[in-house]
């Protein structure tokens, strides 16, 4: 079973990139899987398709094979399980040789359910390749924990400074969680402190022995085909969307799963492929000297410049 885990930042493209490479017949995207338990099976959320989760007859069948129906599931005990081994001071057990005991007996209850719920996603869908967006790094060792899973992690990374200012826009949800209607928000400083650790994770996971692709995003945007065929390469199997779905900036996305991702995911049809640089002119000169300030060393290490648009170096 083929697992490609886009991995990154939350904010950093992974909706739009994943919502492509599952236009391949293929591969299936099921976008975040770490929150089906609280977001599909808790709060009903709608899925893609256009129907609430439950009446989704794709993930229906999912939970019928993996589990003899959803209702067998105790969404709330598995929600909790999920929270715990991925908190992200966990990252070290994780990699260990040796997890501690109380760790270990979560990664022996948790890991078995995981394993039956791939299985079934893999057999329903007909997929060769399971593109997986939960983005956080832990997840990804929680995954290749599954027997006879292959996990092939993209590193999806995108300028600091972008990340910042897309965490402070108010933007409603495609599908609410409960009450929440809007996406969370956050300030350039507390994101900018995220975006270091969350990245120094995923090189974590390259020198614990992951098979491992770094893709900025400024050049999906800007040359969509050539990265496309390079992830190709890196999966081992064709992700380009077929026939004429993919031209120069644009893409045509057809029907999806994704219960989970950003308002991105409600989009159909012929959908653009193009740089979002907004926050080039409406980021505020302070939060812009107080991101680059905190995320310098990897901005340098990944490309890009420290002087945007003739604001000064922090």
């Amino acid at each position: 079973m083929k697992i490609l885990y886009v991995g990154g930042y939350p904010r950093s493209g992974s909706t739009l990139l994943s919502r492509v490479l599952g236009e391949h017949p293929g591969s299936f995207c099921a976008g975040e899987t770490r929150y089906l338990w609280e977001r599909a099976l808790m709060h009903g959320v709608d899925c893609g398709c256009g129907v609430p989760f439950a009446a989704c007859p794709l993930w229906g069948e999912v939970g019928e094979r993996a589990f003899g129906g959803w209702e067998r599931v105790d969404a709330a005990v598995l929600t909790e399980l999920d929270r715990r081994t991925n908190l992200p001071q966990t990252l070290p057990l994780h990699l260990a040789p040796r997890a501690g005991r109380a760790m270990g007996r979560m990664f022996d209850e948790y890991v078995p359910v995981l394993a039956r719920l791939y299985e079934a996603i893999r057999t329903v869908a007909g997929a060769r390749v399971v593109v997986e967006m939960s983005k956080d790094p832990t997840f990804a060792c929680l995954l290749r924990r599954i027997p006879g899973a292959e996990v092939r992690v993209v590193h999806l990374v995108r300028d600091s400074r972008a990340v910042a200012y897309s965490w402070t826009r108010r933007r409603r949800m495609p599908s609410p969680i409960g009450k929440q209607e809007f996406m969370p928000r956050s300030t350039p400083t507390q994101t900018a402190v995220r975006w270091s650790a969350w990245n120094a994770g995923f090189h974590a996971l390259r020198a614990a022995g992951f098979p491992y692709m770094k893709l900025p995003y400024e050049r999906f945007v800007e040359d969509p085909r050539g990265a496309l065929e390079q992830l190709s390469a890196f999966a081992g199997e064709p992700l380009l969307p077929p026939g004429g779905r993919l031209t120069d900036g644009e893409v045509e996305l057809g029907a999806h799963h994704m219960f989970s991702g950003n308002p991105m995911r409600a989009k159909g049809g012929r959908v653009a492929i193009r740089r979002d640089e907004e926050w080039r002119e409406h980021l505020e000169p302070a939060a812009h000297r107080r991101v680059t300030a905190l995320t310098w060393p990897l901005l340098l290490a990944y490309g890009y410049e420290l002087r945007t648009a003739g604001r000064a170096v922090a």
